[in-house]
């Protein structure tokens, strides 16, 4: 098992949608033109989507903005400068600011055409989140 999924076992406060299955982690790729990195594939294939304290990540399995390829499309629909081969982890909802991952995996910080580095991982990402 990952260490991204222990850590998020661990999580206090912890809610999860359903698991994604292997056709709909195939066919968020396709729509979205790109690769998921493993840690995230492994994320949305355990835990489907998930939220704790004020956070809400993006995953597959449900419907609306907390859906990965939905949240992505509707940030390129209005940022011309969204970044390619990255998707949306979780917008933060003040000033424009969202995470983005991009296909190797490393977190950054978006705000309209401003892309700052966080993290080397989604797993770092949540120590973070969760300090």
């Amino acid at each position: 098992m990952s260490e991204l999924l222990d850590k998020i076992r661990n999580v206090k406060g912890l809610r999860c949608a359903r698991r994604c299955t292997e056709e709909e982690l195939k066919q968020a790729q396709i729509e979205l033109g790109l690769n998921f990195p493993e840690e995230y594939k492994e994320y949305v294939s355990e835990f489907g989507c998930i939220d704790f304290g004020v956070h809400e990540w993006t995953g597959l399995h449900v419907k609306g903005y907390l859906n990965t390829v939905t949240a992505t499309k509707s940030e390129i629909e209005v940022n011309q400068d969204f970044p390619a081969k990255c998707f949306v982890l979780e917008d933060l909802n003040i000033d424009a600011k969202k995470v983005i991952v991009n296909e190797e995996g490393k977190v950054y910080l978006l705000q309209l055409n401003q892309v700052t580095p966080l993290c080397g991982s989604i797993s770092e990402y949540l120590d973070m989140c969760t300090k």
